[in-house]
């Protein structure tokens, strides 16, 4: 049976393939008609998941990549289908038809609600939480439920990957059930004493309830924190970032590791730091680690910077209905000077479902533009107006507000404002935008 139902989903990838579609419908077919595929698998000794709000595709993406340097044949979701028929079709693609998977490492991201359906047959030897925030409140409802979503995967075999500037992570490990290591970053230049957001996902312990005190903020709940009434505090932890400096731009790692970034947000650091500490809690090979990542070539996919016009135009490829993801690119524009356009909007709030809950734009902090030399705001898609509203709701001259139900003159309306321009869009938008503004300065 196990044989059969193999070679009939390989027959199904490669017409996927040739079609360019199925990332998911592979698995889907041999999980309703073999339902026990994936536990019938025979896995590698080096089995690494990476869940968490957000940041699990990029680490997942760079930690693939440095097995690789490193010499191991890796197996990795690397187009991002995380659900459980994602992960099916991902042992489908790599496993021999006799169901022995091909690889020496198995790295995959996972979505927060369906590892506890995807972990008792895979069973993962390590496993990296990046972050537990305000996500797709429609879907996923409050973190707290997050939290205890992502606790009924794990088991104690387990080796924990944890970011240690989130207090929401600590709650994991309270009982010291788990093997784990924590990744942090020190205080540098760009930490704040109190927090530039109002929406924060925890504020008080989560042991005694009583209030959080932060000696810093990095972003949002996220940096050096210790409980007002008893011991709960930011974790010692075995790898930290010891610089940072976005000019260059790059991170130091335990003051020894110099590491350039793609790009200058805080997300980009923790995310580089996150692929290092897996790695380098499997491998050891700290040096090599740190070379190789440095040498990596990963396409990046959430931030690009062109120009339009002779001007300044970054695109800020963000996730919906995660506010921690926007005000990352709020933050990112905050960092920069001078006069600002400002350019929001998607097709369709989410590929995967069909909710139209827009009230995660009120935890976004828009408010921080308010206090820019904003030209004008540019609001694109079928929600523009609730955009727009919002914009009006954190202090933006309604004046500067233009709305746009798709892409079509919008780089007329560029034309005419003034300064770098930001673009802040989900996935579906970010190359109909570049392709439009390579149309728009070849006129």
């Amino acid at each position: 049976m196990k044989y059969i139902m193999i070679i009939i989903g390989k027959i199904i990838l490669f017409c996927g393939k040739l079609l360019h579609r199925g990332s998911s419908l592979p698995g889907k077919i041999i999980l309703r008609f073999y339902p026990h595929f994936m536990k019938k698998i025979k896995l590698p000794d080096k089995i690494i998941a990476v869940t968490g709000s957000s940041g699990k595709g990029s680490i997942s993406s760079t930690v693939a990549e440095i097995y690789r340097k490193l010499g191991y044949r890796v197996a990795h979701n690397v187009a991002g289908s995380n659900l459980t028929y994602g992960i099916a079709t991902l042992l489908l693609q790599y496993c021999s038809i006799f169901g022995k998977l091909k690889c020496d490492v198995l790295v995959f991201e996972i979505d927060e609600r369906y590892a506890k359906y995807v972990f008792p047959d895979i069973k993962p030897t390590h496993v990296l939480i990046s972050n537990i925030s305000r996500d797709q409140p429609p879907r996923q409802g409050h973190f707290d439920f997050v939290y205890e979503e992502i606790k009924s995967a794990l088991s104690k075999e387990m080796h924990l990957i944890l970011n240690a500037d989130d207090p929401m992570l600590q709650i994991f490990n309270l009982e010291n059930e788990f093997q784990v290591t924590y990744y942090s970053m020190d205080q540098n230049q760009y930490s704040y004493p109190k927090s530039k957001f109002k929406n924060l996902n925890i504020t008080h312990c989560p042991v005694c309830h009583h209030k959080l005190i932060y000696d810093y903020y990095h972003f949002e709940t996220l940096g050096h924190y210790h409980c007002s009434h008893c011991k709960f505090q930011t974790p010692k932890a075995k790898y930290h970032i010891t610089n940072l400096d976005f000019d260059t731009p790059a991170m130091t790692i335990n003051e020894k590791y110099v590491i350039q970034l793609p790009y200058d947000m805080l997300y980009c650091a923790y995310n580089t730091l996150a692929a290092f500490t897996i790695v380098a809690t499997t491998e050891k090979e700290e040096k090599k680690i740190a070379t190789y990542l440095n040498a990596l070539n990963v396409k990046q996919k959430n931030h690009l910077h062109t120009t339009f016009q002779n001007r300044n135009v970054y695109i800020l490829n963000n996730k919906n209905e995660n506010a921690t993801t926007f005000n990352q690119s709020i933050l990112f524009t905050d960092r920069h000077n001078g006069k600002k356009t400002l350019v929001i909007g998607w097709k369709e709030i989410s590929r995967r479902y069909q909710f139209d809950d827009l009230s995660w734009l009120y935890d976004v902090d828009f408010e921080l533009f308010a206090r820019h030399d904003i030209d004008t705001v540019i609001c694109i898609g079928l929600h523009r107006y609730d955009i727009a509203t919002r914009m009006k709701y954190a202090g933006i001259d309604e004046k500067k507000i233009k709305t746009f139900e798709s892409l079509e003159g919008v780089t007329a309306c560029l034309e005419k404002t003034k300064g770098d321009i930001f673009a802040i869009l989900n996935f579906d938008l970010v190359l109909p935008f570049q392709e439009s503004l390579k149309e728009g300065d070849s006129k």
